[in-house]
């Protein structure tokens, strides 16, 4: 009996199921600046480093998990009278934002009625507005979209315990000032 093993690069597949937009790396990012702030803030999780090779997995993962939960936000808009465009690119104030999507009326395809950011997690199911990264990124893109919605579809994959997959998709609707302040401080981390 012989065994073959050959090691195939997981942002291989993500790049092969949904290749990503061009991404111009001499811009600022959204990503960027939530980095930026949370390391002046403290915060030392986010590093504004290159990538481990697990951190690389982490994210070519996330990025299959957003082209797979598509259909399932193409499927929840129809029922609401909304289009779903995935794959959108913001650029407010010379920062770029690479959205992963957004949702409009038919009527109006132009007018963006609210974000959608899809998430991968290893942790038991929890409330996204705690994540505070996640909350300052997706307030810049509603910033950037001109709305106040958001739809988050989160997979909550295993870290310990019996092996579940929970899929939640929450929808969170956020005060006019929030973005602005938001998008205030991150143009203040911009700018120092």
């Amino acid at each position: 009996m012989e065994l073959e093993h050959m090691d195939v690069s997981l942002n291989e597949v993500a790049d092969l199921a949904d290749p990503p937009l061009p991404r111009d790396n001499s811009r600022l990012h959204v990503s960027t600046l939530v980095n930026r702030a949370a390391k002046l803030t403290g915060n030392t999780w986010y590093e504004d480093e290159e990538p481990s090779a697990e951190g690389w997995n982490i994210m070519a993962l996330g990025r299959i998990w957003e082209w797979a939960s598509r259909p399932t936000i193409i499927d929840r808009a129809r029922a609401e009278g909304l289009e779903f465009h995935p794959q959108v690119v913001r650029d407010v104030d010379g920062i770029v934002g690479s959205l992963d999507g957004v949702l409009s009326s038919p009527l109006a395809p132009d007018h963006t009625l609210a974000v959608v950011e899809c998430k991968s997690r290893h942790s038991s199911p929890s409330d996204p507005r705690d994540n505070w990264r996640y909350m300052v990124q997706s307030m810049a893109y509603c910033y950037m979209s001109g709305c106040t919605s958001l739809w988050m579809p989160i997979l909550y994959l295993p870290r310990r315990g019996p092996p579940d997959s929970p899929f939640h998709l929450y929808r969170i609707e956020f005060e006019p000032h929030q973005l602005v302040e938001n998008w205030v401080m991150l143009r203040n981390v911009r700018d120092v």
